[in-house]
């Protein structure tokens, strides 16, 4: 195999692969809808970076390493099904909701009771726009970073750059080299269809006037993570009991 058929050949591959719907998607709309199109953009970004460096790391032989020391990649599979969690957590609304419950019961404690029930109305209003949309957007980078370290806990993409790089390396050609090559290759393809979901959520979101409707995708987007990460951790849980 030539250097360009392992380019093509790896191309088809990780196209098909970057349009099945799936933990990177998720993260992409999310970012998108709740706070605009380059946010979404730029975690689509971040999830490419995370791709470049499973490349990079099968390229360098990730796969011998992690079979001599199976155990790490377990942490690193536990790690990501937790992180999954937090990001269940934040998407679906209720750290935000926690937060304001926490600041409004704090301040209700301290006005006069008369002064607080004629606001009472006032705070659960307030709470429940928090928990559909957030009171100041985040900053690119951090839309970067989430996307980043999405994709790096990735049980699906390091398991796919485990398995498939070695097959793709080339006599002649240098590992890293290589790794570079098809990172890229797949980053570039991942990057283009996840450009296009963060354009076509940010403007579905800005189409979705209903409240209660944000607030359902929200928990919705949210489960899905919290599975994502359930089903991770439990796999990890199998593996040693089995």
């Amino acid at each position: 195999m030539t250097y360009m058929q392992a380019l093509l050949g790896f191309a088809v591959l990780a196209g098909a692969m970057a349009m099945v719907p799936g933990l990177d998607m998720v993260m992409t709309m999310n970012e998108a809808i709740h706070y605009g199109r380059r946010n979404g953009i730029m975690a689509g970004f971040g999830i490419q970076c995370g791709v470049l460096v499973w490349a990079v790391a099968a390229s360098l032989g990730l796969a011998a390493l992690i079979s001599a020391f199976p155990l790490a990649y377990d942490i690193i599979r536990v790690i990501g099904g937790m992180y999954l969690f937090y990001l269940a957590w934040s998407m679906s609304g209720m750290s935000d909701w926690a937060k304001r419950k926490l600041g409004i019961a704090t301040k209700q404690t301290e006005m006069q009771p008369r002064e607080a029930a004629d606001d009472s109305t006032a705070s659960t209003e307030s709470v429940a726009r928090s928990m559909i949309a957030p009171t100041s957007r985040p900053s690119l980078f951090s839309s970067w970073w989430r996307g980043f370290l999405t994709d790096f806990f990735n049980p699906k993409i390091g398991v796919f750059y485990i398995a498939v790089i070695p097959q793709f390396l080339v006599s002649g050609v240098g590992n890293l080299q290589m790794g570079l090559s098809l990172g890229l290759i797949h980053a570039i393809e991942g990057g283009v269809i996840l450009t296009v979901v963060a354009c076509a959520a940010a403007t579905f979101s800005a189409k979705l006037t209903s409240s209660r409707g944000k607030s359902i995708l929200s928990i919705v987007t949210g489960g899905v993570m919290a599975l994502l990460g359930g089903a991770t951790i439990l796999d990890v849980v199998r593996s040693h009991t089995a």
